[in-house]
């Protein structure tokens, strides 16, 4: 009967082992992070048009920011929302129209991306970090997303002008 037992637990253990399911990321968590961020401290960036639509255009070279997300778990759809932020927490640039969507994001998956087009909401602006979510929201809104709609989030520290 022992022997029995022991080849019951070991075949367990053994189907176990050969799961088909990839394993999830080391934490078992969605991750963000950033690359180096152009343009260098002190510079200022020039917008076309004027606000509430003043852009930065997507490939101009003013603003390039390397953002690598990955997914610890399967995200059905999924979009990478990048903010401008200003000193007192606020915000005036968000990547329009370079928002970069997966469907589906799986689980495991590593994409990296570089945002570098904006809509600035408000000139001068003095940036002072860039916010970045990737996010589950579906809904066109474009505030940034709350804590369930998010799945990986991450902040970097800059500094730069946009006229």
């Amino acid at each position: 009967m022992p022997t029995r037992l022991l080849a019951a637990v070991f075949l367990t253990l053994f189907v176990a082992a050969c799961d088909d399911d990839p394993p999830t990321s080391p934490s078992g968590q969605s991750r963000l992070t950033f690359g180096a961020i152009a343009p260098a401290a002190g510079a200022s960036v020039t917008t076309t048009g004027s606000t509430p639509g003043a852009m930065i255009v997507r490939g101009s070279g003013q603003v390039s920011i390397p953002i690598t997300v990955s997914a610890g778990r399967e995200l059905p759809w999924a979009q990478l929302s990048v903010y401008l932020m200003k000193a007192d927490g606020t915000y005036c640039g968000q990547n329009l129209p370079d928002a970069p969507t997966w469907g589906p994001f799986p689980r495991n998956e590593t994409a990296t991306v570089t945002i570098s087009g904006f809509q600035v909401f408000q000139l001068p602006c003095s940036v002072t970090g860039v916010r970045a979510y990737l996010h589950t929201r579906n809904n066109g809104l474009l505030i940034p997303p709350t804590a369930s709609e998010t799945a990986a989030d991450g902040s970097a520290t800059v500094n730069f002008t946009i006229r």
